[in-house]
């Protein structure tokens, strides 16, 4: 019988089925970084955790299962890593701050994982299940950007301006970031967080700095 995958059975996994299920989602990522999320199949994700293809299928029985846990995966540790960043901001403009830096940090030090997650949100096959994930998890970001800022405005600390388009334009930006850092392995990306932290801590200030 397959271990139960939905969220509620997962206090029901052994620590030894929840460390082969990191191992495979691991290997995952590795593989589509490498070869591609349309290359990626069971038996190169099994080649490449060195297990068998049926090992894989015990766990996740649909490949879209399996994807769906990668952008779990990565969203987990990619929010935690931000929050951590941000925890203890004395103000709505260092909590963003926080945020945007952490964000271009966390590219440039887990640029497997993001190219997983991203090709596994544009692939055209087998992540319905996945991209819907993604997409909800989108939409709670932009609410979440855009309640932050009517708050800090309510307060005083950030200037009028529409939290929709500022929370639109904060995420395009952070989109951007990936392709910026991959395509230039030049770029200093303290510098970079710094910049585009600069960027919307003065497009947002009272004082029009």
């Amino acid at each position: 019988m397959q271990p139960e995958n939905e969220p509620g059975g997962q206090g029901r996994r052994s620590f030894i089925e929840e460390a082969r299920r990191a191992q495979i989602v691991s290997a995952t990522i590795e593989t589509i970084a490498e070869i591609g999320y349309t290359k990626a199949s069971f038996v190169q994700i099994a080649r490449r955790a060195g297990i068998s293809p049926g090992l894989i299928t015990y766990h996740f029985a649909k490949r879209e299962e399996l994807m769906k846990q990668v952008m779990l995966t990565v969203h987990t540790s990619m929010d935690r890593a931000l929050s951590a960043r941000a925890e203890g901001a004395e103000s709505y403009a260092g909590a963003l701050r926080a945020l945007v830096e952490g964000f271009v940090f966390y590219c440039a030090e887990r640029p497997k994982e993001i190219i997983a997650i991203g090709q596994i949100a544009s692939a055209s096959r087998d992540a319905e299940a996945a991209r819907s994930w993604f997409e909800e998890q989108n939409a709670k970001t932009l609410a979440e950007l855009e309640d932050m800022f009517r708050e800090g405005q309510r307060l005083g600390e950030l200037r009028r301006f529409s939290p929709r388009v500022m929370a639109v334009s904060v995420i395009a930006a952070m989109e951007a970031v990936p392709a910026e850092l991959m395509t230039r392995p030049e770029t200093e990306v303290a510098a970079y967080a710094r910049e585009l932290a600069d960027l919307f801590e003065h497009a947002m200030s009272p004082s029009g700095r």
